[in-house]
């Protein structure tokens, strides 16, 4: 009698300790997927922040390229000649009919 009372209380620890373990093992499953769905969307965010990175330099090394341009003899004898209808002398300038 005294040995089933023992093996009794050794049944229901062990069950209680199963349980503690399965309940232990499930919260760290859904904490594993919760820090799993995190780690992707900031992947995401990160592929998106490089695009934009590399997007920004294109668009630096065209403005570069376009202050460079605007310093040249061509672009301040094209702006003149269109935007205020400055000629060296002897030059005429010939428009289409529209």
């Amino acid at each position: 009698m005294a040995r089933r009372r023992k093996q009794n209380n050794m049944d229901q620890r062990t069950k209680v300790i199963l349980v503690i373990v399965v309940v232990f093992v499930v919260i760290l499953a859904f904490a594993y997927m919760n820090l799993h769905q995190k780690s992707k969307k900031l992947e995401k965010e990160q592929q998106q922040v490089e695009a934009q990175i590399k997007k920004e330099k294109e668009k630096k090394d065209e403005l570069k390229k376009k202050k460079e341009y605007i310093k040249t003899k061509e672009f301040i004898e094209k702006t003149a000649t269109e935007k205020f209808g400055l000629l060296y002398p002897g030059e005429y300038l010939l428009k289409g009919s529209d």
